[in-house]
């Protein structure tokens, strides 16, 4: 049974925490109060905000953290049935505290009329704070739930579920309040997944090759632990001349830490290459998110 990590999860929550402020402040600082939307829940909440406050003349006036909320319960509980405990108790303290500070009147625009840089500034920081989520094995919720869960069934991108989301967003958006709007939200998220992308990773799938003197031990726990299968290959050192065994698999992404960290528990001398993967054809098993 794998014990409990104490350093480990601290540097989460931390990573957690942090992650979670930038998203905050991405929000109610950058993008919200110059009318632009980000993706997902938080972007549909915002359109659904708008669009009444527009059509009331002001009169009414839908508070954004508790709707984002609302939105999110059903999509948590999803998560919880579906995929991995840890993913989900991290993602539901995300989500909790974004609500929150979202549901606060705290939020105005900092860089006053100039939308081009809320849009440029408030994408950065959003892609900051969820690659920091995703990198240590949580997210900021929402439509990422179903779509991660999608992209473990289906082996397709999570970001084409997004960009497919999003764009109904920003069509939306653009229909109602005009094209500068739209544009320049396409631009906020346009840095948004950048930034993911330098952060977390481009890629759905990574390659790994460990090179161990503890093959027999690490083979076991993988194959107690997770579905994937593990190819063995006989490999000698070179300066050593030393006979060692080469393990090879394919996982994916939401993987990586766990795979990584396991490994280097077993054999903490073990060289370990990980390489991005584009696609996989064949028997490939998929597994919750760690």
């Amino acid at each position: 049974m794998r014990t409990f990590d104490l350093r480990k999860e601290l540097r989460t929550l931390s990573s957690v925490l942090f992650g979670t402020a930038l998203i905050v402040v991405a929000i109610a600082f950058f993008i919200d109060p110059v009318k632009l939307y980000t993706g997902g829940v938080s972007g549909l909440s915002q359109l659904i905000v708008n669009v009444v406050e527009d059509a009331t003349g002001g009169a009414f006036k839908i508070n954004l953290g508790i709707l984002i909320y609302g939105f999110q319960i059903p999509l948590l509980i999803f998560g919880w049935f579906k995929l991995s405990r840890r993913f989900i108790v991290y993602t539901i303290l995300s989500v909790t505290l974004t609500a929150f500070f979202l549901a606060l009147p705290i939020g105005y625009a900092v860089m006053g009329t100039d939308t081009l840089g809320s849009a440029l500034a408030g994408g950065g920081l959003l892609g900051i704070g969820n690659g920091i989520l995703l990198r240590v094995g949580a997210s900021s919720g929402g439509t990422t739930i179903p779509f991660q869960y999608l992209s473990l069934k289906t082996g397709k991108s999570v970001g084409l579920y997004q960009i497919a989301f999003n764009a109904a967003i920003i069509l939306l958006a653009g229909f109602r309040f005009g094209l500068p709007i739209a544009v320049y939200t396409i631009v906020s998220q346009m840095m948004n997944s950048v930034v993911i992308d330098k952060i977390h990773t481009a890629y759905n799938f990574m390659k790994l090759e460990i090179v161990t003197d503890a093959a027999d031990d690490v083979l076991a726990a993988l194959a107690q632990r997770l579905p994937h299968g593990v190819t063995v290959v006989e490999a000698t050192g070179l300066y050593s001349l030393q006979s060692k065994k080469m393990l090879y698999t394919i996982i994916s992404v939401h993987e990586m830490n766990t795979y990584v960290n396991l490994i280097r528990e077993i054999d903490p001398k073990s060289f370990i290459v990980m390489t991005g993967v584009d696609g996989v054809r064949g028997n490939f098993k998929k597994k919750f998110i760690k």
